[in-house]
């Protein structure tokens, strides 16, 4: 008699047992996961970006009014009254030492103006960009002055910040030489200028150190501080500025004010009924361009005060929309390189195809920085807009969160760093006063960005 070995006949008793068991049990479908392309589908193209690291820049550099006029007196250093109006309060400015631009400029505040936008070693993007090129400021306000040599000033490099700065979703507000810097000519000829809207070309009132008025022909400003549309504005200053030519301007380019100035005995100036106030949003992802050939800014009450504070507003409600980096799918570290800048907020999507039994997020990163992680069901996750998890407290270079039971469905995760720079405004001319601008210092590493990986993991 032969017997087979114990552990044989055992295993063969398991094998038929699985077998039965099977037979009686219902196949598991796996998991299938969205494609990255499905996921970007699902994401949302109407929320406004609202993380920067400050509210507005003002360029007063070379060859422009280092501040606003009274009683036809530059006083450097004074910004627009509409700014308090308007309650845009958190400020960075570079005003140059030279009040009069027929005077020109000095090359010690055209190496601070290079420095200060185009960059330097510690700061490779200049003050108004991000590493990735977002825009560090919500808006920027260029005063009046000599619009192609404060151009010419900037340089290739620092028009192309400018320009890069509105087309990644910082809106822009001008008066007088910061309108014509907005477009590509002036009076028919090519210039130095930023082209944000498009080969666009004004022409110039030849109305100097003056005032001019302007009717109102749009309601845009009406939910703001006004005036309304119909609105006769009188009295604005107005020096050697200019009109908009709308033959050829970009479709959407919305006409808010008209020049309404006479010569006197009924006799309409050229001038009379072109734009006078304009705006031009490029797309979902740029900002808004707001600007006006006369110097409103100037104002310190009544309705021209009321007309720059509107401006200020709504190009501030035209700043770019929220973006999203990428996809994060289940278990994959991904490098973000350029990283991130001081106060600034990079958005990733995760989308799990079933209930999730917990999910893990980790940013792991170099340096001494603070980086934050947070996320939001079906919506952007900004630290000000009520996320559904936050983890702050992050320590030797890696952030945690983890979360309990969550639905399938579209999540956004964000990642905020909460390290900046301490800024402080400094006096360029100690010995007159003139000149203004703020000098970094703390941990001036994260403007060039803090590089960091990111990963998520789920459990079905």
């Amino acid at each position: 008699m032969h017997f087979k070995p114990l552990f044989i006949l055992l295993l063969a008793g398991t094998v038929a047992m699985a077998i039965s068991c099977r037979r009686d049990m219902p196949d598991i479908e796996p998991v299938m996961e969205y494609s990255d392309s499905e996921v970007l589908a699902m994401v949302r193209t109407d929320v406004q970006n609202t993380a920067f690291y400050k509210d507005i820049f003002l360029d007063g550099g070379c060859e422009l009014n280092p501040g606003i006029k009274k009683d036809g007196q530059v006083i450097n250093g004074r910004l627009p009254y509409a700014l308090q109006k308007a309650d845009i309060t958190d400020a960075e400015y570079f005003l140059a030492t030279v009040n009069d631009v027929s005077e020109g400029y000095t090359q010690s505040d055209l190496k601070l103006q290079t420095e200060i936008i185009s960059g330097t070693l510690t700061d490779l993007n200049g003050v108004l960009l991000y590493p990735d090129g977002e825009p560090r400021f919500r808006m920027i306000f260029v005063f009046g002055g000599h619009s192609n040599p404060h151009g010419t000033t900037l340089g290739a490099s620092g028009r192309k910040r400018i320009k890069t700065f509105y087309e990644n979703g910082g809106s822009y507000v001008g008066s007088c030489a910061g309108a014509f810097l907005a477009g590509a000519y002036a009076n028919g000829r090519g210039r130095n200028y930023f082209n944000i809207l498009k080969n666009s070309d004004m022409t110039s009132t030849d109305v100097g150190n003056s005032s001019i008025d302007m009717q109102m022909c749009s309601d845009v400003f009406s939910s703001y501080y006004g005036p309304a549309d119909g609105s006769l504005i009188q009295g604005i200053r107005h020096n050697g500025g200019g009109f908009l030519n709308t033959d050829g301007i970009p479709e959407g380019t919305e006409i808010i004010a008209q020049f309404k100035t006479e010569a006197g005995n009924g006799v309409k100036k050229y001038y009379y009924d072109q734009p006078s106030i304009w705006a031009y949003k490029a797309s979902g992802e740029s900002g808004r361009l707001v600007v006006t050939g006369s110097h409103p800014e100037d104002a310190p009450s009544g309705d021209i005060l009321n007309l720059t504070a509107s401006m200020m507003r709504y190009a501030w409600d035209g700043a770019g929309r929220a973006k999203v980096k990428g996809v994060l799918t289940k278990g994959d570290l991904i490098p973000v390189d350029p990283g991130i800048g001081d106060l600034q907020c990079h958005h990733f999507v995760l989308c799990p195809a079933a209930d999730v039994k917990s999910l893990s997020l980790s940013v792991f990163y170099s340096g001494d920085y603070d980086l934050e992680i947070y996320l939001k069901r079906d919506s952007f996750a900004f630290p000000d807009a009520s996320p559904d998890y936050s983890s702050t407290g992050s320590s030797d270079g890696k952030a945690v969160l983890s979360t309990g039971p969550l639905e399938k469905g579209l999540w956004y995760v964000t990642v905020r760093c909460s390290t900046t720079v301490d800024s402080r405004e400094h006096t360029i001319d100690a010995s007159s006063g003139l000149g203004r601008y703020f000098e970094y210092s703390g941990p001036t590493g994260v403007l060039n960005g803090v590089p960091y990986s990111i990963m998520a993991e789920w459990e079905y």
